[in-house]
């Protein structure tokens, strides 16, 4: 159903982003996997067994010149894009009150969780709206739309994700773009292993378990699950579904 369809995913790389490759490939589709760690995509595409419908781009998703390149690649390699799935994202090194986090931490976080969304979105909507519509899909986090101490940095990258994301929901309706925000609580990945390793520094396990208490069904996410949701809302989704917040938290954004 989607052999004729070309998807850029970044982060492709770690835990969600590999997951969302191996399942649009499995649907049929094209890929480019963008990661700026070039072992991450070597270990993606041997587990995927080099499918020749993936290419991939190690880049630096924070910067114009890069993100402009891999999206020229991309359109030229297939003739347009459907779509762009953006996970690449970072959380913050310093689990510490504002006015203690440095200017650079604050400077580096909004540069790849905020920065690069702007970006992607920039140089990939003008080939959506000439392939006569697509779809978007942000990633977010539960922090979002909600806050936690010594997370200000995180969560304003965070929130700026929704703000670009649903204006680009009402610009480009009309041209059949739809763009949603997919957002994940805590998730059993590399990313939720920092998180847990600044709330607990002396004892990472009691971060995990703070981590997983906030969830009602008492567990972190898993990559594929998250994964599958973002999947949807880029393939199968209803037209009509655009602009939203989605939550994968176990029920914690029902608190």
């Amino acid at each position: 159903m989607n052999a004729a369809k070309a998807f850029i995913v970044t982060g492709a790389g770690g835990g969600v982003g590999s997951a969302a490759v191996r399942q649009l490939v499995e649907r049929g589709a094209s890929v480019l996997a963008v990661d700026w760690r070039p072992e991450g995509l070597e270990r993606l595409t041997a587990d995927l067994g080099a499918p020749p419908q993936v290419e991939t781009a190690v880049a630096d998703v924070g910067s114009s010149e890069d993100v402009e390149g891999f999206v020229a690649r991309a359109v030229e390699r297939w003739g347009g894009l459907d779509g762009i799935f953006n996970i690449a994202g970072i959380g913050t090194t310093e689990y510490k009150p504002l006015a203690d986090v440095s200017t650079d931490t604050y400077d580096e976080v909004m540069r790849v969780n905020a920065r690069s969304v702007w970006l992607c979105m920039k140089y990939t909507l003008p080939h959506r709206v000439a392939r006569g519509g697509g779809t978007i899909v942000n990633t977010g986090s539960h922090l979002a739309w909600h806050a936690a101490p010594t997370f200000a940095a995180y969560c304003a990258s965070k929130h700026a994700v929704v703000g670009m994301t649903t204006a680009v929901a009402l610009e480009y309706g009309p041209h059949n773009v739809r763009a949603n925000i997919l957002c994940p609580s805590a998730m059993s990945t590399a990313m939720g292993q920092e998180a847990a390793e600044g709330i607990a520094p002396d004892d990472p396990q009691v971060g995990w378990q703070i981590m997983i208490d906030q969830s009602a069904n008492g567990r972190v996410g898993q990559p594929e699950e998250t994964a599958s949701v973002g999947i949807w809302l880029l393939l199968d989704a209803p037209e009509h579904v655009s602009g939203i917040i989605v939550p994968v938290d176990g029920a914690q954004s029902a608190k």
